[in-house]
């Protein structure tokens, strides 16, 4: 009908142009009275044409193929999800108590050392002198020392002369002590059994305490240390369960909440979390990347439908099910209420039961009330 009007009105354009430009005035209004006459026939074809039509009752909507699963209750679970690493409980970077030049290392990187075990030497020279030194006069006190006891035991000399002789034996014999208590601080020991990580200096170099030169692990306390989110220092407890994977192991293991650390590290807004591994089996290195799964959220018996299948308006949030009617299915809008989600799937806490069909394949190309067809099959199938 609005070509007719357009081609219409084109004509009576056309006319009325030429009636502007001049002519015979009385033969082109005839020619638009017909004109006329023909546009009001044409107007009232089609309007029985679509007055037919409404009496012939409202058009089928279309069918349209869809697919199905059945709701299903399940445990829905939630974790914390952060990135953690690989620590242990005796993970040592010793240092020397003294400076000096290493004389020598005797341990390498692999090596396995027991607690107490010289692994490097300073240079001593100059206190092993004074060593010498004090051992020569002890040797001296103690030959007058046993001289003059001696000569007290028979009555002879004075009390004072043993009593001095006596104390300066034992005073040589404390400075020799703890002379031999500075040397063994030249010699750099290991402060736990367990295997040489790292071994940083040569011999030849200079060294000073609080600087590591050797490290020292003991593999049989391995943990895994993470920074959690202060928005979750209520939800995550002693005791709580992990899942932990391994990017670089291609494993993942089970851990338990061991340590939850008090303190929030004011610039990183985080707190710490120690979880000790279970039945572990492979090797793990310090320092190690681990992606920590904290479980803060369960629900049993929960109706759980992939998020990607929830829609939303500026009204609600919904899902299309297919409800039976007769002999057929229709599509039929839900409106839901979800609760958390989680690795694409979203707990329902309302608007849906474990009898519901919901639609996930061709829910957006269906409306309120839309025939849907499916197989059998896949009904049984969920």
């Amino acid at each position: 009908m609005k070509r007719i009007f357009g081609v219409s009105s084109l004509a009576l354009f056309l006319s009325l142009t030429a009636c502007n430009q001049g002519g015979d005035k009385e033969a082109q209004l005839a020619e638009l009275k017909k004109q006329q006459t023909e546009l009001q026939e044409q107007i009232a074809q089609l309007e029985a044409e679509l007055k037919a039509e409404g009496q012939a009752g409202p058009v089928e909507k279309k069918t349209v193929p869809v697919s199905v699963a059945q709701v299903q209750q399940d445990t829905f679970r939630h974790y914390v999800e952060v990135q953690g690493r690989v620590d242990f409980d005796q993970n040592v970077l010793v240092s020397a108590k003294v400076p000096g030049v290493l004389t020598g290392i005797r341990v390498k990187r692999g090596d396995k050392v027991t607690k107490g075990q010289t692994m490097a030497t300073i240079d001593a020279q100059v206190l092993e002198q004074n060593i010498a030194e004090v051992r020569t006069r002890l040797e001296l006190a103690n030959v007058a020392y046993e001289r003059q006891k001696n000569l007290w035991d028979q009555k002879i000399g004075t009390e004072m002369q043993f009593l001095t002789a006596k104390n300066n034996k034992e005073a040589l014999e404390r400075n020799l002590a703890a002379l031999q208590q500075q040397r063994d601080q030249f010699n750099v020991k290991s402060p736990v059994s367990g295997v040489v990580d790292d071994v940083i200096p040569n011999a030849g170099e200079a060294v000073a305490p609080g600087v590591g030169i050797i490290r020292v692990v003991n593999t049989s306390g391995s943990k895994i240390v993470a920074e959690v989110s202060e928005a979750y220092l209520t939800k995550i407890s002693k005791g709580d369960e992990a899942l932990v994977r391994f990017p670089d192991l291609n494993r993942e293991i089970t851990a338990t909440v061991d340590v939850v650390s008090s303190f929030i590290n004011p610039s990183s807004r985080t707190f710490t979390i120690e979880m000790r591994p279970k039945n572990v089996d492979v090797a793990l290195r310090p320092n190690l990347v681990a992606v920590v799964r904290i479980q803060d959220y369960r629900k049993e018996d929960a109706i759980v439908i992939p998020v990607n299948l929830v829609q939303r308006d500026e009204k609600a949030q919904y899902v299309y099910v297919a409800q039976k009617q007769g002999e057929r299915y229709v599509a039929s809008r839900r409106e839901v209420e979800t609760g958390v989600n989680y690795q694409g799937q979203v707990e329902v806490l309302d608007g849906l039961t474990a009898q519901d069909y919901i639609i996930t394949a061709g829910y957006q190309s269906v409306n309120e009330g839309q025939p849907v067809v499916f197989s059998q099959e896949s009904i049984a199938q969920h």
